[in-house]
């Protein structure tokens, strides 16, 4: 009984020492979140009044007074909102004062989360010595998320090596990011043909294709409806899916027809993808095939026909309408429900 009663009277006081320490903790972590706070503000206001006077002096010291931390991540804010000379001159003092260097060695050191902050960071800073930096992260570092976000910030700073380069130190595993997606989306003009190349490679990863795919159309516009066009006879579903959404996107003259032979696709992707583009072009004399489409099996095509139907104006209106007030069906449902959502935006 003795030693329950001495062992209870330990435990109690050990339970009231962990409380006392989260306690302490707790107020420790709050005083030290408000002085961040404030040390944040302190830099803001610095950053917004050298702004108006060009105080370079002032704003140095203003750095210099407070965290790296937080003049990295405010300092990244700020220079976020900024053009032209106000946003170079804001660049030349934070590389005076060393913030380059400090984001580089996160790069290196930080965990997976600051590693792709600071990359990001780098590119927005555009040291002398970033792109070294980001070429080694995205040689070296064990992430794929860090090395894709490195390529994104070479891209950026106009450094990227070839694609193919860049996405074999990618890795494979890491060709089915979706930011991949973005880095394509980055690429300038002069290097279209890269990915181009890569959206026709049948050897490539067909998520890479479709992204690449995805980013012509974006940006390059008609001069690659041709290639689209090519590409809808592609082996790959995702490809071809990807290419009709592109065609619907520049249009192109045999459009009508491609598009119908791939409502008649095995893969619902491609089905969808060529219903929501007859309705995006705009192709009234697409209705029949669409109509069609309104009873297939699986719900994503029916809507996307739906869709592109009601995109025509009265005469998709007034066809399904038609099919609403027919026999009880998929299609009867499908027009029914479409119709519920209201007018047409």
């Amino acid at each position: 009984m003795w030693y329950v009663w001495n062992l209870s009277i330990l435990l109690s006081a050990l339970s009231l020492v962990i409380m006392l320490f989260l306690i302490a903790r707790r107020l420790l972590r709050e005083r030290r979140d408000s002085a961040r706070a404030g040390q944040r503000r302190q830099l803001l206001t610095a950053l917004i009044a050298f702004t108006e006077d060009r105080d370079r002096q002032t704003l140095k010291t203003a750095i210099l007074s407070v965290p790296p931390g937080v003049a990295i991540e405010a300092g990244f804010e700020f220079v976020s909102l900024l053009r032209g000379e106000e946003r170079d001159e804001v660049l030349v003092a934070f590389n005076e004062c060393g913030l380059p260097a400090l984001v580089g060695r996160q790069l290196e050191r930080g965990n997976v989360a600051e590693r792709i902050h600071a990359a990001e960071m780098l590119a927005a800073l555009g040291s002398q010595n970033a792109t070294a930096s980001l070429l080694s992260a995205l040689d070296q570092d064990r992430s794929r998320e860090v090395r894709i976000a490195a390529a994104i910030a070479l891209c950026d700073l106009g450094s990227l090596p070839l694609l193919g380069v860049a996405l074999d130190k990618i890795g494979v595993a890491g060709q089915r990011s979706r930011r991949l997606i973005e880095l394509f989306r980055r690429f300038p003009r002069t290097r279209f043909n890269e990915l181009a190349i890569h959206a026709s490679r049948v050897d490539a990863v067909p998520f890479i294709r479709a992204a690449a795919i995805d980013a012509l159309a974006r940006a390059g516009g008609f001069g690659f409806a041709a290639f689209f066009a090519g590409l809808a006879g592609d082996a790959s579903p995702e490809v071809v899916a990807a290419a009709l959404r592109a065609l619907g996107l520049t249009g192109y003259a045999d459009a009508p027809a491609i598009l119908t032979s791939a409502m008649a696709n095995d893969d619902w992707d491609v089905r969808a993808a060529a219903a929501e583009s007859a309705g995006r072009l705009g192709l009234p004399e697409l209705a029949p095939p669409l109509s069609r489409l309104l009873d297939d099996e699986v719900w994503n095509v029916r809507y996307a026909a739906a869709k592109a139907l009601r995109s025509f104006g009265q005469p998709g209106e007034r066809l399904l309408r038609q099919i609403a007030d027919s026999e009880v069906s998929r299609s009867q449902r499908t027009a029914s429900l479409i119709l519920a959502e209201g007018p047409a935006a």
